[in-house]
């Protein structure tokens, strides 16, 4: 399959969930929603459990590649104080859809799905005992507290509040803020 059609396709299966607020995606939805036939999608995802974790996987990969532009430098030279500020206005920008927010909570609800957040968050944030980031860890959780309240609709932040709040949890990371 052509990495596009494959983009194509998951892409579809997110707005199917954005459009549902159900991460119970359907081979008839998604095959609509991107064009193609029912046995065309089963083709390229032979299983809906194969279809959730590729949608996982690109929600995943693209938040990576938003968090790598926002980082500035390669992952694998930062620190764990430069991945939460990255994180921090990754989030306070919006970072995720709610069908995105629906997919990630299915992981949460189904842990035969959670490899790949849990691999995206070792990953990014490995907030060990061996080193002293509790400072990071409550901006981390302050961020992503923000996060799902947006994405589920429980809160609505205006952006004045939103620039105070990101500036603030910038300044408790550590460094300036932006």
């Amino acid at each position: 399959m052509r990495p596009s059609a494959r983009n194509e396709i998951l892409d579809a299966a997110v707005r199917v969930v954005d459009a549902s607020g159900e991460a119970d995606i359907t081979y008839e939805a998604v095959a609509q929603e991107v064009g193609l036939t029912k046995a065309g999608l089963r083709y390229h995802f032979p299983s809906r459990d194969a279809m959730m974790i590729a949608v996982i996987e690109h929600v995943v990969a693209r938040w990576q590649r938003e968090l790598v532009e926002e980082l500035g430098a390669p992952l694998e030279t930062s620190t764990l104080e430069e991945r939460v500020r990255a994180f921090v206005a990754f989030a306070g920008e919006g970072g995720a859809s709610q069908g995105e927010f629906v997919v990630f909570a299915e992981a949460v609800r189904r842990p035969e799905l959670a490899a790949p957040w849990l691999e995206y968050l070792r990953t990014w944030f490995g907030f060990g005992e061996d080193t002293d980031s509790t400072s990071l860890l409550l901006v981390w959780l302050a961020a992503n507290g923000l996060w799902i309240a947006e994405a589920t609709g429980i809160l609505d932040v205006g952006r004045d509040q939103r620039a105070d709040l990101v500036s603030r949890l910038l300044a408790l990371a550590g460094g300036e803020a932006r």
